[in-house]
């Protein structure tokens, strides 16, 4: 096999296992996130529903020993917890944002979002 065709081939499975989505909100504020702070990591930490923990990135692994990577997102690897995956049953997620709050201060008016990750059963 080629070098190309080992390329495509890691690149289809990796498609394959892909296990997250995201609204196209979703990732609009993922990708403004990046441009203001860098290279992070997401990480679901909650039950089924909750707000994915974000992770910047200073070190060439991202990943924990104990962690799975479901997929990318905006750019950004969405990671969960191997025990935490199956106690979950290894489901896919959806990511979405809550509805943008504005905020008024000194500096004026500043949209805020919160990312949510939903567990999702995977389809058969």
């Amino acid at each position: 096999m080629t070098t190309t065709a080992k390329i495509m081939a890691e690149e289809t499975r990796q498609m394959a296992s892909q296990r997250v989505w995201a609204t196209p909100a979703a990732v609009d504020a993922i990708v403004h996130l990046r441009n203001q702070v860098g290279n992070f990591s997401l990480r679901h930490v909650s039950g089924p529903e909750g707000t994915p923990e974000v992770r910047l990135v200073h070190h060439r692994t991202v990943a924990g020993p104990d962690d799975v990577c479901l997929g990318t997102v905006g750019g950004v690897l969405f990671l969960i917890d191997r025990k935490h995956d199956i106690a979950l049953g290894e489901p896919d997620f959806h990511v979405d944002v809550t509805p943008t709050y504005l905020h008024d201060d000194e500096t004026g008016v500043r949209a805020q979002f919160h990312l949510v990750s939903r567990a999702v059963p995977r389809r058969a």
